[in-house]
């Protein structure tokens, strides 16, 4: 009789555990994307960190080596993102400093995101470098059938976007805020839901650059994603695969 009762109990722990971890899973109606997708829920009170310190390789999705800390929380008008990308021994061979320059030709801290759980072909694409600078535009990016991707820039000082960068060579890192207006993100339409479409990138040189004007490549740098794309070549326009933001 004793070993029914502990056989029960332990069934009952396991059902448990699998209607738990079913809450955790955001059901979709597309079918675009056969992997486990990363959710991040935040709230107002306090900022939400993501569960893992390690971005995955773009190419193959193995955990990268560098460290990436991001934290995020939100109120009725704006999402802010903590971000501190560690392990980055090159900050001072950064050399963009203007405002929606081709700076993600070097390393840059990016976010892709659009409203609604499913995937979308707009989304909102937005930079911060270790010099400050930001980039933001439109994307249109048709993944279901021709690959063909196209760019809109948004000015900086009309998108309401307030943002700060802090290199610390000494400890070989540095730190991005971001504090978005959530309008900004309602795009490419409005849902009834507080979902969102999510990913995050970072681009980290691995070389030392001589030419100011570098370029990162396969060969010089590390191009890491929260959610990884499993492609053959670094690939971050890939909406299907980004994960979930919640606001709770």
């Amino acid at each position: 009789m004793k070993k029914i009762i502990v056989i029960l109990l332990i069934l009952s722990s396991l059902s448990c555990k699998k209607d738990n971890k079913d809450k955790d899973q955001i059901k979709l109606t597309d079918t675009d994307s056969t992997t486990e997708l990363p959710v991040l829920k935040i709230n107002k009170k306090e900022f939400s960190e993501i569960d893992n310190l390690y971005f995955n390789h773009a190419v193959g999705g193995m955990p990268i080596q560098e460290e990436t800390l991001v934290s995020m929380k939100y109120d009725d008008d704006f999402l802010e993102i903590k971000f501190e990308c560690r392990n980055n021994p090159r900050l001072d061979q950064n050399y963009y400093t203007k405002d929606n320059s081709w700076m993600f030709r070097q390393e840059v801290f990016e976010l892709f995101i659009s409203k609604g759980k499913e995937a979308q072909e707009h989304y909102i694409e937005i930079q911060l470098n270790p010099n400050n600078a930001l980039f933001i535009g439109k994307v249109n990016k048709r993944y279901k059938s021709d690959n063909a991707y196209k760019l809109q820039l948004i000015d900086v000082h009309e998108s309401g976007i307030a943002h700060t960068a802090e290199k610390d060579i000494e400890n070989n890192l540095w730190k991005g805020y971001l504090k978005i207006p959530l309008k900004l993100l309602d795009y490419p339409k409005t849902t009834v839901n507080n979902i969102f479409r999510l990913n995050m990138f970072r681009v980290i040189s691995n070389v030392d650059h001589i030419d100011k004007d570098w370029i990162a490549t396969v060969e010089s740098a590390t191009f890491a994603c929260w959610s990884s794309p499993m492609t053959t070549k670094p690939q971050f326009h890939a909406p299907e695969y980004f994960g979930f933001l919640v606001l709770e």
